[in-house]
């Protein structure tokens, strides 16, 4: 007798669940990282990445891996839930947890030395995945607007997307004409505003869902 295959999650509650525990995981893995750092390690003016460079394997490394992975039970769970989200907005979402993911995995350069290959593809992913999930959320609530089970909490997605859109301006201005000032400051700003920004939508997505029915 052949054993049976297991079968995918496909309780939108439960994948909700996933990503928000993620959530919470890969902050306190985050405070974690914080208190301890290496000599000459200044949260202000170092990025996340710097942090997680310094220590590979560390706290800081799994926290983004842990956060990215956790992310992608969400447009799971919108499609296991069937949220009209459409496509684009579950595209973006999916690279935002793919491209964290991956910015853990592929590390940065430490500071002083020159930009490598693998620089550039850290820089370059963990951008692309923090630009996408603001894009994501705000289509998300457009496509929304008109579902009762979402609109307790849709002003406060719009209101935390522009928040980061400001956040990703303000980065782009302290890496580039700022010359780094305060860019650690500004990045985890930015990284807790679009934290928030998950967690919201994953809290909505468990209360809008409901208990499954079984299947037949």
């Amino acid at each position: 007798m052949m054993p049976r295959c297991r079968q995918p999650i496909r309780d939108p509650r439960m994948l909700a669940l996933i990503t928000i525990g993620g959530v919470a995981l890969a902050t306190i893995l985050t405070v974690v990282a914080h208190l301890e750092p290496d000599p000459g390690m200044d949260p202000w003016s170092l990025t996340i990445s710097d942090y997680a460079v310094s220590n590979r394997g560390g706290p800081m490394d799994i926290a983004m891996f842990v956060l990215g992975a956790a992310s992608l039970a969400l447009p799971l769970g919108l499609r296991a839930a069937r949220v009209r989200a459409g496509v684009l907005p579950m595209f973006l979402l999916v690279v935002w947890g793919v491209g964290l993911s991956a910015s853990a995995i592929v590390p940065t350069d430490p500071i002083g030395v020159p930009m490598t290959m693998d620089g550039y593809i850290h820089r370059y992913v963990s951008v692309t995945a923090f630009v996408c999930l603001p894009i994501a959320a705000l289509l998300l609530a457009r496509r929304l607007a008109s579902d009762s089970r979402w609109q307790a909490n849709l002003q406060s997605v719009r209101m935390l997307a522009l928040a980061s859109v400001l956040g990703l301006a303000g980065l782009y201005y302290s890496a580039f004409p700022g010359e780094r000032v305060l860019m650690g400051l500004v990045e985890r700003v930015l990284v807790a505003v679009e934290v928030a920004l998950l967690a919201v939508i994953a809290v909505r997505l468990y209360r809008a869902a409901g208990p499954v029915e079984p299947s037949a």
